[in-house]
């Protein structure tokens, strides 16, 4: 008889990556972002991530990040003004003391034909998206510095890797953040302060199934050598792997669990 051996839960295999570690998560209450506030509080972190009108999803996340026995705190940021995101890194380097890691996840992904994208429609994603990163990433590192490093994760996607027709602006914003973590990376990578990026593919979150369940995800699905998209937990898994000391070697770099569907 063939025995077959299971596969370990994210739990087990992250167990204490990040324990005595602060990370702040923006867009932490549902989709890929509460994933990685959850597996943040697996791995043993603690965990400030903010919400913009999510209230009640947010409360819920919270509550699950708490219930794994971390110290969890949530607050209300629109990442688009910038003084409310400088204003949201003082306040989590207050509560907790310290802040290990920063997870820039929030974002938006509208869908615009090219010749139909406004200026305002273009600057709404690049504030959301990509401004939001530089401004957090910014506010952050000195107190990175003075503690004697931290490490930034950016989600990027595939988009951003490849381009897309109908999300130029947001496959702009995200090749973007690719670029922000390798100039991070290079400018403060000496002084203990490594950037990188996570450019998943098509996950089963909300925003996700707007394409899975179309034409459109047929077709990606068809391309996908592994047969699947991806869960978010699995993305969030390689966002812990570079916030921990396991990814100590890695700078500037793009991991892409996108199930084959870009092979970099």
């Amino acid at each position: 008889m063939t025995m077959t051996r299971a596969t370990p839960t994210a739990a087990a295999t992250t167990a204490g990556r990040l324990a005595g570690k602060v990370v702040l998560v923006t867009g932490g209450a549902k989709g890929l972002g509460r994933s990685v506030a959850l597996a943040v509080a697996d791995a043993g972190g603690d965990v400030a991530f903010t919400f913009h009108t999510s209230n009640e999803p947010a409360g819920r996340t919270l509550d699950e990040v708490r219930e794994r026995g971390v110290n969890a705190e949530i607050r209300q940021c629109d990442v688009r003004d910038s003084a409310e995101v400088r204003a949201t890194v003082a306040w989590a380097n207050e509560r907790f003391g310290r802040i290990d890691g920063l997870v820039n996840n929030a974002g938006v992904m509208p869908e615009h034909p090219f010749l139909e994208i406004t200026e305002d429609q273009w600057d709404d994603v690049m504030r959301t998206d990509l401004t939001s990163a530089f401004v957090a990433s910014q506010a952050v590192i000195p107190h990175m510095l003075a503690q004697g490093g931290g490490s930034i994760v950016n989600i990027a996607s595939r988009l951003g890797q490849v381009g897309w027709p109908g999300v130029a602006h947001y496959a702009s914003a995200k090749a973007g953040s690719i670029a922000l973590v390798k100039s991070i990376s290079r400018e403060f990578g000496q002084r203990g302060i490594r950037a990188n990026a996570v450019s998943p593919g098509v996950m089963n979150t909300d925003m996700g199934r707007t394409v899975m369940d179309g034409e459109v995800g047929r077709k990606r699905m068809a391309e996908l050598p592994l047969g699947r998209f991806a869960e978010p937990g699995e993305v969030a898994d390689a966002v812990v792997f570079l916030l921990s000391d396991d990814g100590a070697l890695f700078l500037g770099q793009t991991l892409c669990p996108n199930a084959g569907g870009l092979m970099p």
